[in-house]
């Protein structure tokens, strides 16, 4: 293990963060979570300077050299229910490490610690407190600029501790050279003809909306005809809106291909010609966006209707049903336009829309710069130099929007290799992640804060 790390004393003090049940509305776990912290990392707890912002944020400022620059790594340690926990093979709060083979799993040859949160995104917490514990405790380390470590406990709800830690680092005038959060991750993309691993480096994310759909109607007995039955409405709605959104060209995808097309040496035969062609290219790629719904949520607003209410009796027609979609909008877009759209795709229908609540899509971070330098040989270093980095746009949102004011080198990057099985895992059962993975994890944070010479193992 390089920096002669322990990786055994850092996997257990993992496991022990995870038994803790931090749902919205567990204030008790929350706080036993917060103490637990001060416990196991006594020297960030004596080194750094702590600060609770408003009931749940958590706020590390690790001094430096120098307090001209900074940089923010983020995590949050809320997690979301584990409605199915008799399903679990491993109890979702036991923080179970795992050293044999489990069931049909063949995945990993030496352990997994097993807790909700283990990837999404207790990991990261840990991994970062893990190595500035480390860097102090046998290093005597101090950084060359300030670094603060920012957790949010309400990223799976409302997200208020983000905008309020960065509402603070903006009125002490902190711009960030560097911040990075949870996103994209290492993946083996030899599936789609691709040599070696790429790690995915969200620079943007798309914006979010929720949506009200109501349909009236005068009700009635379903014996007597009924000219206007809400219930119907509502799915002509839903139809309609079903294939609405089309691909737009945007700037996110536009970096995402460039920088694939620098990768050309690396792709098979084929997949040169086609990224070389630019003919080839565009009709290709519109046929990918209609089949592989990755793509087309790379180049496209996209959404859903989640729910619907409406009825009281099998044998009653409803007086009104009310449905809600959320949609997730392209760079380029915005909440306006967006809304605009579906109400004229609704149009001739009896339908009330609502806007519930929004978010823009965020800036679009530059793929330039002293923190993106970093970023990108701390990858190269821990995963080695055919790690190709690769800068995307991110489909989900994450607490780092709420920083787009003080900083344009927003970075959203979960440092694991991350297999499709592995990405289903987070919100749902038998979510974990491997000793490697972890490890993995602590070594790029490691490499970030203290990078060792080119070259040096």
């Amino acid at each position: 293990m390089p920096f002669d790390v322990n990786p055994d004393k850092a996997i257990a003090r993992f496991s022990e963060l995870l038994i803790y049940e931090t749902v919205a509305g567990n204030d008790d776990e929350f706080r036993k979570f917060k103490n637990a912290i001060k416990v196991i990392y006594p020297n960030i707890a004596r080194v750094c300077r702590f600060e609770q912002i408003g009931d749940l944020g958590l706020m590390y400022k690790f001094e430096g050299k120098s307090s001209q620059r900074a940089i923010v790594l983020m995590a949050h340690y809320d997690v979301v229910p584990a409605v199915s926990d008799i399903r679990w093979d491993w109890h979702p709060f036991s923080g179970e490490i795992v050293t044999e083979e489990h069931g049909d799993d063949k995945s990993t040859e030496n352990g997994e610690i097993w807790g909700r949160g283990a990837i999404d995104t207790k990991c990261t917490l840990c991994a970062v407190m893990e190595a500035v514990e480390h860097l102090i405790e046998h290093h005597d380390f101090t950084p060359d600029y300030d670094v603060y470590m920012c957790f949010g406990g309400d990223e799976e709800t409302e997200g208020k501790s983000a905008v309020a830690i960065a509402a603070e680092l903006e009125k002490r005038g902190v711009r960030p050279f560097l911040i990075l959060d949870e996103g994209g991750a290492v993946v083996d993309a030899a599936s789609i003809g691709l040599d070696g691993l790429f790690a995915l480096v969200g620079i943007a994310e798309k914006g979010y909306m929720d949506v009200e759909f109501i349909a009236r109607g005068t009700g009635g007995h379903t014996s007597l005809p009924v000219r206007s039955n809400p219930l119907v409405t509502i799915a002509k709605a839903v139809n309609q809106l079903e294939n609405l959104f089309k691909p737009v060209d945007n700037k996110p995808f536009r970096i995402m291909q460039k920088a694939l097309i620098s990768q050309s040496k690396r792709m098979r035969l084929k997949f040169r010609i086609v990224l070389k062609s630019r003919l080839i290219r565009k009709i290709l790629t519109s046929r990918i966006i209609k089949s592989v719904p990755e793509i087309g949520a790379l180049t496209q607003t996209t959404g859903a209707i989640t729910l619907i209410s409406g009825g009281s009796a099998a044998n009653v027609v409803p007086e009104e049903v009310r449905a809600v979609g959320n949609f997730r909008i392209i760079s380029g877009s915005s909440v306006a336009q967006t809304l605009d759209l579906i109400k004229k795709a609704l149009q001739g229908l009896e339908i009330e829309v609502n806007l519930l609540s929004s978010s823009e899509p965020s800036k679009i971070s530059e793929t330039s710069g002293e923190g993106w330098d970093m970023l990108k040989s701390a990858i190269t270093q821990t995963w080695g130099d055919d790690c190709a980095v690769i800068p995307y746009l991110m489909f989900a949102g994450s607490d780092s929007r709420a920083y787009s004011d003080i900083s344009n080198h927003i970075y959203r990057f979960s440092p694991m290799i991350m297999s499709k099985a592995e990405r289903e895992r987070i919100h749902g059962m038998n979510e974990r992640i491997s000793f490697n993975n972890f490890i993995k994890m602590l070594e790029f944070y490691l490499e970030l804060l203290n990078p060792k010479p080119k070259g040096e193992k």
